[in-house]
């Protein structure tokens, strides 16, 4: 909402711009104008201002969605790989592999492993997308000299 001291400054300047015109002097009109324009600009700052606010809250609680949502798919990964590394314990157990199945029976191993080959798959994907970019910015840049280049012979 505007700040009541930006509404009053407006009134005023409209004042004299009305007092201006009405009287013939040219440079109150003006300065009315003036203060009107200046009052009006401040108002529209604080409206993008409080507007800016409004998306910055409504991200921050996308974020926290988001944040709910990858933990509890975090929390269903785990409990799924908690269970398969349960099963393979079991079946090593049944094949007589005793050393197997006491590695396999610490889950942390297993989630670990998993987690490590998740988190080096998303580094070598956004790697790969990153160079990526730079090699088509480089090209429209080689693109670019080239042409001007046969445009100057």
């Amino acid at each position: 909402m505007a700040d009541l001291g930006d509404k009053a400054q407006e009134a005023v300047g409209r004042a004299k711009e009305a007092a201006g015109d009405l009287t013939g002097n040219d440079d109150l009109a003006a300065e009315g104008a003036a203060d009107t324009a200046e009052a009006k600009i401040k108002q529209g700052a604080d409206a993008v201002a409080e507007k800016v606010e409004d998306v910055k809250q409504s991200v921050g609680e996308a974020v926290g969605d988001v944040k709910q949502s990858v933990g509890e798919a975090v929390g269903d990964a785990k409990h799924q790989l908690s269970g398969l590394a349960d099963d393979t314990a079991d079946a090593a157990r049944q094949l007589h592999l005793d050393e197997a199945a006491s590695t396999l029976g610490d889950k942390r191993v297993v989630v670990g492993a998993v987690a490590a080959a998740v988190l080096l798959a998303v580094v070598v994907r956004r790697r790969r997308q990153a160079t990526n970019g730079r090699r088509s910015a480089a090209k429209r840049v080689a693109k670019a000299g080239i042409g001007r280049a046969l445009t100057r012979c």
